[in-house]
């Protein structure tokens, strides 16, 4: 036994270590032990003592970014990004455990400002407080995802990862991968019409493996609609907000300079803010590819400049509303999500409850005088369902093997705010959305007026939002 944990701890700093370089490799050394593949029981228990189960809870160290000069949310805290996970753990404990089983979260966090601190979450993770599951809705870089998910550690991730990722086994997401969103992206810009045959393109992207992976995807649809491609990456590892946005800037005249009609954004927005300064004017159209953290979210469209307005982007992730114009009808599964945030997050926000499009965190007074506070958490809510699912059907006999066959065997699945509620766990599929469609970036500065169908220039709020550009929702393909 010694020397078998010997050789997994080694592994798992051999994994952490070499990053993405050799995720393909650690994947492959540390599923015999570290229950990479789902094919049935591999006796790793790693993170299980007794009847207790660890699971890793990653979330941004907002009390630091706070008292590093940042304003954020009076609700935006550490602990209350962390307890939209851990009060279903509470739940499932309250209620006698899964199978006997008690869930013990353990806190993991890192330093948005610094994306490299997500490292030590890794290390934490796999070798220093080895965990049997890890769960990050939002935020970490994906090079340290797949840190984690190579060590053979079951992996959520509520964004979007390159496909290498994907390929360690044992990583589970919301939507495909980056080099599938991107392919599809692109593919429905160019049947739309957005991009033309033979236009000039430019893309803007970062350096993180995400963003080369969905950038070479992309070019490889655009250069077979012979379009002429020009790529302006910016150093998104480095972590550095004023280098990201002088280097972004740069990418306008580079882009002129090519004579680009069309603009392929494939990166954060924190990373591109000098582009979209000086962006408006230029004639551009813009398609988002849904490879970056909070591309297409309702936080995403917030914080975007108004000279993305009229921008499409292609996405699993759904709205809060509809191509009609009103308020969307959420389903069942979306009603028990909302629920289980308003009990957890009452004393939060002062008894507001809380209401489609707010931004995370926030409490709003709407234009009609409604006080509201910040949404729920839909990936959240959709992983806990997902983890107990499996947790559930893996039985009394539990490791890390037995729980991913589970996990791929679930079949349909519900999925809030996201692939038209529709997802699906299955044998060699690591990512659960099952659809994808366009949204279009539109305007509704604060003070907007209601209009007759309850919302806000088709927003749900007051709010820069996503709307669907029509009702369609189009089948996934790999």
């Amino acid at each position: 036994m010694t020397r078998a944990r010997g050789w997994k701890a080694l592994a798992a700093i051999v994994c952490a270590l070499a990053l993405t370089a050799t995720a393909a490799a650690c994947s492959s050394s540390s599923n015999s032990s570290g229950g990479g593949s789902s094919s049935g029981s591999n006796g790793d228990t790693t993170g299980i003592s007794g009847e207790t189960i660890k699971i890793g809870v990653s979330v941004s160290d907002l009390d630091g970014l706070r008292a590093a000069g940042f304003a954020l949310a009076p609700a935006l805290t550490t602990q209350n990004l962390s307890k939209r996970v851990t009060t279903y753990f509470d739940e499932w404990n309250a209620a006698g455990g899964i199978n006997g089983y008690k869930i013990e979260p353990v806190i993991m966090t890192w330093d948005p400002v610094k994306p490299a601190t997500a490292q030590k979450v890794c290390d934490d993770a796999t070798i220093n407080t080895p965990v049997f599951a890890f769960v990050n809705s939002s935020g970490m870089g994906a090079k340290y995802i797949e840190c984690i998910a190579a060590a053979g550690v079951p992996t959520f991730f509520g964004e979007v990862a390159p496909q290498a990722a994907h390929d360690t086994g044992v990583l589970t997401t919301i939507s495909p991968s980056a080099e599938v969103n991107a392919t599809a992206g692109i593919d429905a810009a160019i049947a739309d019409g957005q991009i033309p045959k033979g236009a000039s393109v430019g893309i803007i992207t970062g350096n993180g493996p995400e963003h080369v992976a969905a950038t070479s995807a992309a070019k490889v649809s655009l250069e077979k609609n012979s379009n002429k491609v020009t790529v302006v990456a910016v150093n998104t590892l480095g972590g550095d907000t004023g280098v990201m946005s002088t280097e972004s800037a740069a990418a306008i005249n580079t882009f002129k300079s090519a004579g680009v009609a069309n603009v392929v954004n494939a990166v954060q927005f924190t990373s591109a803010t000098g582009f979209w300064d000086g962006a408006a004017g230029n004639n551009w159209s813009f398609t988002f590819l849904d490879v970056a953290s909070s591309a297409c979210t309702a936080y995403g469209a917030k914080s975007l400049k108004a000279s993305a307005v009229g921008g499409i982007c292609y996405t699993t992730f759904g709205d809060n509303v509809n191509s009609s114009g009103s308020l969307a009808t959420e389903t069942t599964f979306e009603k028990e999500c909302r629920a289980h945030f308003d009990a957890m997050s009452k004393s939060d926000f002062d008894g507001a409850p809380s209401y489609p499009g707010v931004p995370s965190g926030e409490t709003r007074t709407l234009p009609d005088g409604t006080k509201v506070s910040s949404d729920y958490a839909p990936v959240d809510c959709t992983f806990a369902n997902v983890i107990k699912l499996a947790l559930e059907k893996a039985g009394k006999n539990l490791d890390r093997g037995s729980f991913m066959k589970a996990l791929r065997s679930l079949g349909d699945v519900p999925i809030a705010l996201a692939s038209n509620g529709k997802g699906n766990a299955a044998e060699g599929k690591t990512y659960l959305a099952t659809l994808l469609h366009g949204v279009k970036l539109t305007a509704a500065p604060t003070g907007t007026a209601k209009n007759a169908t309850g919302t806000y220039n088709g927003c749900a709020i007051d709010v820069q939002c996503w709307v669907p550009t029509n009702s369609n929702w189009y089948p996934i393909a790999k």
